[in-house]
């Protein structure tokens, strides 16, 4: 990174840190459901949104789909994809907490751990959680946008 202007390094940097941190997060929180779909559909069931089958689907595909997007972040060719796809999650996500909550719903959220828990769910920490990791995607879209335009300019530069 010798020659690389300061703010556009400090850019760089906080990009990783931001993927690393949103890439842990998918990952760590796709294993458990993985292990045991049947309790991770309960959770889904939990907030009286889906049932049957689409329950089960969800509760399949849904970890998969974590674990995925986790690791794309991490691969050059497929992270704008899997930006995206986890800012909807994470859109999704707090929509889902901010119903349960509204609607009074005494569940786990299935997000880490797809078994009960004795202690109430804290809706306020989830919603909260969830949005500072949506505006870690804003940040690393932002960043990896800012990114690109500085490499085309300097390749329409070394053109010229």
């Amino acid at each position: 990174m010798a020659g690389i202007n300061p703010r556009v390094r400090s850019m760089l940097y906080l990009m990783l840190i931001g993927r690393l941190i949103l890439s842990a997060a998918f990952i760590l929180a796709a294993l458990p459901k993985i292990q045991d779909p049947a309790a991770f559909a309960a959770s889904v069931e939990g907030y009286r949104v889906v049932t049957g089958n689409l329950t089960i689907w969800i509760a399949l595909v849904l970890p998969w789909l974590e674990l995925v997007t986790g690791f794309g972040l991490l691969i050059p060719q497929i992270r704008r994809g899997s930006i995206l796809i986890i800012a909807l999650l994470l859109i999704v996500f707090t929509v889902l907490h901010a119903s349960a909550w509204a609607r009074g719903l005494d569940i786990n959220c299935g997000c880490f751990s797809p078994h009960n828990s004795e202690k109430a769910p804290d809706y306020l920490w989830l919603i909260l959680r969830n949005l500072g990791l949506l505006a870690a995607c804003v940040c690393v879209l932002i960043c990896d946008w800012q990114n690109r335009q500085l490499r085309i300019r300097r390749e329409v530069a070394s053109t010229s």
